[in-house]
């Protein structure tokens, strides 16, 4: 009976012994740094083989690895397009339109004619505003002019351009007759390619008479600068 005893411890000694080892193996390989380790069976090449070196009886073996971090995917904050039609469209324009006579008769500015309406844009803030009028008389009208774009506080799209300059009334027909002139009023982009413009024109033909003139019209937008 006692040679079956030794046995018996022997056998309960090695168990134990190797339950423990185990255990231990476990617990390690389920540290948080392993978690983010795998293993990989690396073959020898056949070209290795081939060569008929010492390498011919290698075996596969396992090979710890560590994949790359991957970075978090950081979402992209969408980014509204500034557009500037005065940019993109041009400060300049021609068109036509239609002039109606408020006050006076002292020139075509006070009658009611067919127009054509120009615009020369040097710079976002400075312009010239002209205008030939059609009618019993071809009235011109030049106007040097400060320009004051308002935009839309999100976008940035220039939405209206008040204007107001002073210059000259020309007659052609009375021998290039000039009488000074104040004009203003607002350019309204029209997306893609047109502007409106509202001018009112206000001559002195002579010392006690005025000439007003409202303009209405439209644009084709140029980009002479």
């Amino acid at each position: 009976m006692q040679p079956n005893l030794a046995k018996l411890f022997s056998w309960l000694f090695g168990f134990t012994a190797s339950s423990l080892l185990c255990s231990g193996l476990s617990a390690q390989a389920q540290t948080p740094d392993s978690a983010y380790y795998g293993y990989i069976t690396v073959t020898p090449s056949d070209s290795t083989q081939s060569s008929g070196s010492a390498t011919d009886n290698a075996q596969p073996t396992l090979v710890l690895v560590q994949p790359q971090t991957v970075a978090a995917a950081t979402p992209e904050v969408a980014q509204v397009p500034v557009i500037n039609p005065l940019k993109i469209l041009g400060r300049s324009y021609i068109g036509v339109g239609g002039n109606i006579g408020l006050d006076g008769e002292e020139t075509n500015l006070g009658e009611g004619s067919l127009v054509i309406v120009t615009k020369a844009g040097f710079a976002d803030n400075f312009s010239l505003h002209n205008a030939v009028m059609f009618g019993d008389e071809t009235t011109t009208t030049v106007a040097l002019s400060a320009n004051f774009p308002i935009k839309a506080p999100v976008t940035g799209q220039t939405i209206v351009i008040p204007f107001v300059g002073g210059g000259v009334l020309l007659q052609p027909d009375k021998d290039w007759e000039a009488d000074p002139l104040v004009s203003g009023g607002v350019d309204i982009p029209i997306p893609p390619r047109f502007t409106g413009t509202v001018r009112v024109n206000v001559v002195f033909p002579e010392d006690d008479e005025t000439d007003v003139g409202l303009v209405l019209g439209v644009g084709y937008n140029l980009k002479l600068f």
